[in-house]
């Protein structure tokens, strides 16, 4: 593990320390495609887009860590799907490309049946704001979109492609949606995302046979049969993937299935077709997708252009998509775009005492000194000092080596950390010296360990940006300098380099630390004075000085404390929990009637889905809401969620925590984060206390483990009573909340009694008068 490098990496991300740059790697990484069909490689190709099925993808692949711009503006849907089209554009060299889109009006397909879609939650309001800025990339991308009132895009896509099809092009519809196979011919393929990988597969009618069990043109029949529950299309009451391809392959159509549904031997199959006749051939005629639609745009139209570049790298600009630049770039050349500030810097390296004691002397006349440590480690229980950066002046700053690549001069005497910091003590000890960073915690708590109580903390750059823009994914000093001094800073990336070969900070050279830790230092102290002026704009610079500053000292003494944890009560529940979990897969295989791997999703939709036919309500989903919505269907569902709950506990929790054991303390130090919360809620990481289950059997169990270090020693437990109420009633001035608190009455049975009138004294002793 690399250092704290600084500020960069501590002070980032949630979770701490991953960078925007490794989460955008894992959350859209670029495609691997399947090969190409080469029987008819001299024909031109077009792609048709299904517009919103990709944005939805790029939405929910960024779900649990959501790309926000420094204004506030979330970006995940527009950043993927714009790499998306990028790496298809970079893979595929199209001669034709479109967009299609849906409408927001209802189509012909809801007056054949009022309940089309009717269970389709409607678009996250996060992601509805991003749609201006799409339309603004695809115009810039020179890329034609297309979308009619009355149709769905499906109804578009199937036109156009059947019409570029006759008209001589190899057709590639862009999309997971099962709908478009009724398409596919010898010209029409489905190109389609095979997975969480993002491997790409292309299906061709021998592709479609293979999944479904029948050709392209039987597509209509199957799912007429099946129904879809993502459509709310009905479908045959009994009838799923396998009875429906059995039906199929016997009878030849759906139409023809029905004709004979008193010759079917499966009751439930036979009675579902013979009560459901109607319903089947609407379900038929409403995933049938129209391929004659009239459309404005003829495939000429969908040839492919040049991107308008300055236009587009405006759009990445003010969209943060400073990673797609370079993309674009492989495909034209880039216009000039502002460059980054680039001031003269005047950064020092101290290498003796008489500088270190002159440094000592400037610093008690500095209006506010920022500082900053560069260590072995992020963990701050564990971190050693490599060296400390200060800056009392813009664009100026010292760098005090401890450890360095190749040292070979003892600068400081024998024991030189201790040194430096005794010389050093009475700057961090003066609470008449005025000091900022960035994540000052961190720093504080390291050098708390070391016998340094720092004073005089009054600023720290990462809370007042997360106090000036709460809803930002992102408190890095290296973005916040970018996004408010327009200055790019050395990246951690080119100290201690990534992956495998990544170094510690005492293996870089003594003048490439120097310069990156003194600039941590003076682009704090920066940001120190621009943001001061913002917070007082804002009038958040008293709660930033009363309530977030003092925190600070509270959390990083909570941190040092840490809590005890008997380690062997968790290794007993460990080995409970295990047999637990032993038992539970017997009873889920033996319920199944097969062996299978309980912990796949892909293995128990089979199971679910295609032997025990469970309706489908999320496509082949397995997700928890769909287990606990099909738990009255079957006994599995119900097993599975059981398993699940006590494999989390065990992992997540029982198992995990004992790695936090600190080997000296004997204590866990989670770390308490300020600015991971956009309603400004305290956080706990590394690991999360405040996940533990306090409903559940086990999750009672499992805090027994949190116990007194000592015998004779107390835990405490407090907690404000109804606060939010509380302040409820003091800015509405109710008062009958108001006078309901200064009773001290219990305020859940005074509304009680107010609402259905009883009096309150009955509520209160359990008693309701005749």
């Amino acid at each position: 593990m690399a250092g704290k490098a600084s500020s960069r990496i501590m002070s980032g991300l949630s979770p701490a320390g991953r960078s925007w740059k490794r989460i955008l790697s894992h959350r859209i990484p670029e495609c691997k495609f399947s090969t190409m069909p080469t029987e008819n490689n001299k024909r031109k190709r077009l792609f048709l887009i299904d517009g919103y099925a990709m944005l939805y993808r790029a939405h929910f692949a960024f779900i649990r860590a959501p790309l926000i711009t420094g204004d506030g503006l979330h970006t995940s849907a527009l950043f993927g799907f714009t790499t998306q089209v990028l790496n298809l554009l970079k893979k595929e060299e199209p001669e034709y490309l479109a967009a299609v889109f849906d409408t927001a009006e209802k189509t012909f397909r809801h007056k054949l049946y009022k309940e089309y879609k009717a269970t389709r939650e409607k678009m996250p309001e996060e992601m509805r704001s991003q749609l201006p800025f799409l339309w603004q990339i695809l115009n810039s991308m020179n890329i034609a979109t297309l979308s009619k009132v009355g149709f769905e895009a499906d109804d578009i896509i199937g036109t156009l492609a059947k019409d570029a099809a006759e008209q001589g092009l190899d057709v590639y519809i862009v999309s997971g949606d099962k709908d478009f196979m009724q398409l596919i011919t010898d010209h029409i393929f489905l190109y389609a995302s095979a997975g969480r990988g993002m491997d790409i597969k292309v299906y061709d009618i021998d592709g479609v046979e293979n999944k479904w069990g029948v050709p392209p043109d039987k597509i209509i029949d199957l799912l007429g049969l099946m129904g879809d529950s993502s459509d709310n299309v009905p479908g045959v009451r009994g009838v799923g993937k396998k009875s429906a391809v059995k039906l199929i392959k016997e009878y030849g159509s759906l139409e023809k299935a029905l004709d004979n549904a008193e010759r079917v031997t499966n009751k439930r199959v036979r009675t579902g077709l013979m009560e459901c006749k109607e319903g089947a051939l609407l379900s038929k005629e409403l995933v049938t997708i129209d391929t004659n639609v009239s459309l404005e745009k003829g495939i000429t139209d969908l040839e492919r252009k040049e991107f308008d570049l300055d236009s587009l790298a405006d759009l990445f600009k003010k969209l943060e998509f400073s990673s797609l630049f370079g993309q674009i770039s492989q495909f034209q050349e880039l216009p000039e775009i502002d460059e980054f500030e680039s001031p003269e810097k005047d950064y020092q390296t101290l290498l003796s005492l008489k500088e270190l004691d002159a440094f000592v002397t400037d610093c008690k006349k500095a209006s506010i000194v920022s500082f900053d440590l560069e260590t072995t480690s992020v963990d701050p229980m564990r971190a050693e000092i490599v060296g400390l950066s200060f800056s009392i002046r813009p664009n100026g700053g010292v760098y005090i080596p401890v450890r360095y690549l190749d040292k070979k001069e003892i600068h400081f005497g024998d024991d030189e950390l201790a040194t430096i910091l005794e010389t050093l003590r009475s700057v961090f000890e003066s609470s008449d010296i005025p000091k900022t960073g960035q994540n000052v915690k961190y720093d504080s708590l390291i050098l708390k360990r070391h016998g340094i109580r720092v004073a005089g903390l009054v600023f720290d750059t990462m809370i007042a940006a997360h106090l000036i823009n709460p809803a930002s994914r992102s408190y890095k000093l290296d973005n916040l300098s970018k996004e408010y001094l327009n200055y790019k800073m050395v990246p951690i990336e080119d100290l201690i380099g990534s992956g495998r070969n990544q170094k510690i900070m005492e293996e870089v050279p003594l003048d490439t630390i120097a310069y990156y830790a003194a600039e941590d230092a003076d682009v704090a102290f920066q940001l120190t004075s621009l943001f001061k002026k913002r917070l007082k704009e804002d009038d958040l610079d008293k709660f930033f000085s009363k309530v977030e500053i003092p925190l600070i000292k509270v959390l990083r003494d909570m941190e040092m404390e840490g809590v005890y944890v008997d380690k062997d009560i968790l290794e007993t529940m460990s080995d409970q929990l295990g047999k637990k979990l032993e038992e539970s897969v017997k009873g889920i295989i033996s319920e199944a009637g097969t062996e299978f791997n309980v912990n796949s999703t892909q293995q128990l939709a089979q199971i679910l889905f295609d032997k025990f036919e469970l309706p489908q309500i999320r496509k082949r989903s397995t997700a928890e809401e769909v287990l606990e919505r099909l738990r009255d269907k079957h006994v599995l569902p119900g097993m599975i969620l059981e398993y699940r709950k006590l494999n989390k506990l065990k992992n997540t929790y029982v198992d995990a925590f004992p790695n936090f054991i600190h080997p000296e303390t004997a204590r866990i130090h989670s770390n308490f984060n300020q600015t991971i919360a956009a309603t400004g809620r305290l956080s706990s990481s590394s690991p999360n206390f405040q996940n533990i289950p306090i409903r559940s059997e086990i999750g009672t169990e499992i805090r027994t483990a949190f116990r007194t270090q000592k015998k004779g020693w107390k835990i405490i437990s407090a907690d404000y009573s109804q606060i939010e109420l509380r302040i409820m009633a003091h800015l509405s001035r109710d008062p009958g909340l108001i006078k309901a608190f200064q009773d001290g009455e219990d305020i859940h049975s005074r509304t009680a009694s107010d609402i259905y009138n009883i009096p309150y004294t009955f509520l209160i002793c359990g008693e309701v008068a005749e």
